[in-house]
This record gives C-alpha cells, sequence and structure tokens, in this order.
C-alpha cells in the first residue's frame, strides 16, 4: 500500500507549528508588555506571524488532499490493470 503522506505535507506541517508557536510567544508577550497598547510594531509582527501560520496550515491541507486525490488515482489505476489482466488471463475481475 502506498502512503499519500509525503515530506511536502510534513514541512507545510512543521512550519505551520513553528509559525503557531511563535505567533503565540509573540501575543503573550505583547500582552504583558505594556498592556499591549503601546508595543504596536510588536502588534503587527504578531498578527503577522498568526497569517503566516493559517497560510501554512490552509497549504499543508491543500498539500495533503493533493497527495490523497493522486494516491486514490494510482490505486485506481492498478485495479483497472488487475481487471484487465484478470480479463485476458480468464479470470474474473476483482472485487472492489
Amino acid at each position: 500500500m502506498h502512503s499519500s503522506v509525503t515530506r511536502a505535507t510534513i514541512v507545510w506541517f512543521v512550519v505551520a507549528g513553528v509559525a503557531g508557536a511563535a505567533a503565540a510567544f509573540l501575543h503573550l508577550f505583547r500582552s504583558a508588555f505594556s498592556g499591549g497598547s503601546s508595543a504596536v510594531p510588536l502588534a503587527i509582527v504578531a498578527y503577522a506571524v498568526t497569517a503566516v501560520a493559517v497560510f501554512a496550515v490552509y497549504r499543508g491541507l491543500m498539500t495533503a488532499a493533493a497527495e490523497q486525490d493522486r494516491a486514490r488515482l494510482h490505486l485506481e489505476q492498478e485495479r483497472e490493470i488487475a481487471d484487465r489482466l484478470a480479463r485476458w488471463e480468464g479470470l474474473r475481475p476483482r472485487d472492489p
């Protein structure tokens, strides 16, 4: 059986985890630093890193979905080949 998880999916989720942890730290640091009201550049950076984390999760999910679609297509092609060979040899096709 083929695995539908490749390095690309893993990398996107690792990037999302690291960016999410960094965003959480920045938001907590911003809250502790003068109540967050005087640290406007820090707030901008914190929200930008949060956006990067959200984007990385989205790309990870889309990459995983595309890989699963490719794996399903590959499996369907393998079944079609096996069914053609079975018909050619006079055997009945495999059940799905």
